[in-house]
């Protein structure tokens, strides 16, 4: 009989213990497995490229905030600039183009924006990247041409079950129970297609549209033609790049110059939402360390239940010495058993892992419109076999070197 079949004849006859044993190893990896690829996706996701904005011009307040609301449709934007100043900006030699939009409006739970008509066939959510509401791409419609016509991000779409001419009562504010424009009727014409991206997330109005709506006051509505006293949420900016694709060093002293005044701040995307991982680190730290020690106790069990083993079969071994097996053989048996019920579980732990990640994806994009995939390849998938084989050794060493010191004829003895 060679080593591999008694192996898995000793794991066959002790399959409770040794099952349990990969299954405890299994939860640790797939805990440890799903940490970590969500929080690199995450990671890569919130500071792709500003989601195609280099900035983001906004009012005084929090930037993570700003960048939150203007990128992400989460949070409030904390206040108004004025639309003359955002032509002052847009106007400098360092801003290559620029956006205004209001945020502040909902649907349904989903945030209704009001953009300037170019946003949507000028402006590139990712390089060489534009919206479409071509029906090849995915998309169905047309874009927008009236005060009283949206058009609706592809996962709106979906989970509202949207059909274009269909109308809707925007909500004059985010949160339930905000008073809804009860008289401003508003038809969905045009369906984007799928970007990937949070703007798959958000209904789209034209600016004017947002002056114009009921309620909002006799100020507010002469904003149409008053531009002297226009004000809008923010603006995304596409700034000036040199060779390598640098920013301008002109940049850094628009940048400052718009921060040291009263009236606005330029938010960098790329300097701001690495802070949100600052701030949330510690949850995945924690996720991480649980799961560490959910491994770790896995491997101190799987060494117990194998010393529990050798004991039941302390003869079984002496006999394979008497028929010529050498300690180094007897050593090896253990050691390989180890091992085996180790890849097991990582095995077992990859599959869960993944599932888990996939349930986790499934929440990311409800909450954010952050597209993650399930099976991303995160560094936690390529060290795992390395790191099995590492518990593996770790978990088998003292029962094997038990079995190595096996005495044979103290173990061969009759018993009374």
């Amino acid at each position: 009989m060679n080593l591999l079949r008694i192996v898995l004849t000793s794991l066959r006859q002790h399959l409770f213990s040794s099952g349990l044993a990969a299954m405890s190893i299994a939860l640790g990896v797939a805990l440890l497995l799903a940490v970590t690829s969500l929080r690199e996706q995450a990671h890569r996701q919130f500071t792709q490229v500003g989601l195609g904005v280099d900035a983001v011009l906004g009012p005084k307040g929090s930037p993570l905030q700003i960048a939150l609301n203007a990128l992400y449709h989460l949070e409030e934007m904390p206040g108004r600039i004025a639309w003359t100043y955002y032509q002052a900006v847009k106007a400098n030699p360092m801003v290559a183009d620029g956006f205004a939009f209001i945020t502040g409006h909902s649907y349904a739970g989903y945030r209704v924006n009001a953009v300037e008509s170019r946003f949507l066939t000028d402006f590139e959510y990712l390089p060489g990247h534009r919206f479409s509401v071509a029906a090849a791409d995915g998309g169905s419609g047309r874009l927008f041409s009236g005060k009283d016509e949206a058009v609706a991000g592809a996962e709106v779409a979906r989970a509202l079950g949207l059909q274009l001419g269909q109308t809707f009562n925007p909500t004059c504010g985010v949160t339930a129970g905000d008073p809804v424009h009860v008289n401003d009727h508003i038809a969905f014409v045009g369906i984007l297609a799928p970007t990937g991206t949070p703007h798959d997330r958000a209904i789209y109005i034209p600016l004017e549209s947002f002056y114009t709506l009921e309620g909002h006051g006799a100020s507010v509505a002469a904003m149409v033609k008053d531009l002297d006293h226009r004000e809008i949420s923010g603006a995304y900016l596409k700034l000036q790049r040199i060779r390598g694709d640098a920013y301008n060093p002109g940049v850094t002293e628009l940048q400052y110059d718009i921060n040291q005044s009263t009236k606005a701040q330029l938010v960098m995307p790329a300097e701001v939402m690495p802070r949100l991982f600052l701030i949330i680190g510690w949850v995945d730290q924690v996720l991480w360390a649980v799961g560490m020690m959910v491994a770790l106790l896995a491997a101190a069990f799987l060494a117990f239940a194998l010393v529990a083993t050798l004991r039941e079969r302390r003869r079984d071994l002496a006999l394979l010495r008497a028929l010529g097996a050498r300690r180094r053989t007897i050593f090896g048996l253990v050691l390989a058993q180890a091992l085996a019920i180790s890849l097991a579980g990582a095995v077992i732990g990859w599959l869960l892992g993944h599932l888990l990640t996939g349930i986790g994806c499934h929440f990311v994009k409800a909450e954010t419109g952050m597209s993650f995939t399930t099976w991303y390849w995160s560094s936690a998938d390529f060290g795992l076999l390395p790191a099995a084989l590492v518990l593996g050794t770790l978990a088998g060493l003292w029962p094997a070197i038990q079995a190595y010191r096996l005495g044979l004829l103290a173990t061969l003895k009759p018993q009374s």
